[in-house]
C-alpha cells in the first residue's frame, strides 16, 4: 500500500542532485566556508557551542554542517530522500567532519532515535511535505532534551497563499485554511532552478500557524517566542531579489506581507 510520502520521497530524490548542481545553493562556496545558515537563524539557534543539534528534513545537508561548524558539537539530519542522504554524508565526508555529522535516511513522522537534542531545528518549505501536523509535534517532543530548545524559521503560510498578477497587482491565490484533501504540485516549477520543472512533483499540504503552535502544545511543548518576517528564503513571488544575509526581499509600491515566521518552543514546565 503506497504512503501519501511516497511521491514527495521521489521528488526529493529526483532534484537532490539538480540542487547540488545549481546556483542557488551555491555548494563550492559552502565547501570553501560559506555558511549557509542566515543571521536571523543563526541568532535563534544560539548558542549553539557544545549543544547536539538534530535537523529535522535537512534536505543534503548543507544547513547541518553549517550549523557544526558554528560550533554544534554534534549535529543529526534526517530526511526522506536517501540520495539527500547520500550527498549530504559525502559532504560531510568531503569537510573531514564526519566524525561529528550523522546523517539518517527517514521519514519524519516515523523517526524514533532514542536520543534527545537540546537544540531541534526545521526551516524553509518543509512542513507542507508532512501529512500530519500532529505527528510532527510528537517527533519534536520526542526528541527534545528536557531542557532543550526548538526552532523553527518556516515560509509563512499567508504569504503561500498570495501570488502577484502581470500587472504587480497581489491577490490572494490559494486557500489559506487547509482542505481535508492535500494539494498536488504538478506543474510548479523547482524554487531553485525555476526552469525547471519535476517530473515528480510531490504532494502538499497547507498548515496554518494556528495548526503548528497546536501540534507543539499537544505533543507538551510551550511556544515561547514567535516572529513574522517580510523577506523569503527563496523568490517567494516574482522579481524578488537576494540582498544582506541571502534573503529575498519584495522592493515595490505597496503593502508588505509575512513571507518567514520563526517560533521557540521547549518542554512546559
Amino acid at each position: 500500500m503506497s504512503h501519501p510520502h511516497d511521491a514527495n520521497r521521489r521528488h526529493w530524490d529526483e532534484v537532490t542532485a539538480i540542487h547540488r548542481d545549481s546556483a542557488f545553493y551555491k555548494v563550492d562556496a559552502f565547501l570553501a566556508g560559506h555558511c549557509t545558515v542566515g543571521p536571523v537563524e543563526r541568532e535563534g539557534l544560539s548558542p549553539l557551542l557544545r549543544k547536539n543539534l538534530l535537523h529535522l528534513q535537512c534536505h543534503f545537508g548543507l544547513d547541518t554542517l553549517s550549523l557544526l561548524r558554528l560550533g554544534a558539537s554534534r549535529v543529526t539530519g534526517v530526511d526522506i530522500s536517501g540520495a539527500a542522504i547520500r550527498e549530504a554524508s559525502a559532504l560531510a565526508e568531503k569537510l573531514k567532519l564526519g566524525a561529528w555529522a550523522d546523517f539518517v535516511e527517514a521519514d519524519v513522522l516515523d523517526l524514533d532515535l532514542k536520543s534527545r537534542f537540546e537544540r531541534i531545528f526545521t526551516s524553509h518549505g518543509a512542513i507542507n511535505w508532512l501529512s500530519d501536523i500532529e505527528a510532527w509535534g510528537r517527533v519534536v517532543a520526542r526528541h527534545l532534551a528536557q531542557d532543550g530548545v526548538f526552532y523553527m524559521m518556516e515560509a509563512h503560510p499567508f504569504g503561500l497563499a498570495m501570488d502577484l498578477e502581470t500587472s504587480g497587482r497581489l491577490y490572494q491565490r490559494f486557500d489559506y485554511f487547509h482542505k481535508d484533501e492535500p494539494m498536488a504540485l504538478d506543474g510548479v516549477p523547482d524554487y531553485a532552478v525555476p526552469d525547471y520543472l519535476p517530473k515528480e512533483p510531490g504532494i502538499g499540504w497547507a498548515w496554518t500557524i494556528a495548526d503548528i503552535m497546536a501540534a507543539l502544545e499537544k505533543a507538551g511543548l510551550r511556544v515561547f517566542e514567535f516572529r513574522e518576517y517580510p523577506f523569503a528564503a527563496w523568490e517567494a513571488l516574482p522579481g524578488m531579489t537576494a540582498e544582506a544575509g541571502g534573503y529575498y526581499w519584495r522592493r515595490h509600491e505597496g503593502p508588505d506581507l509575512p513571507l518567514l515566521f520563526s517560533l521557540k518552543a521547549r518542554h512546559a514546565a
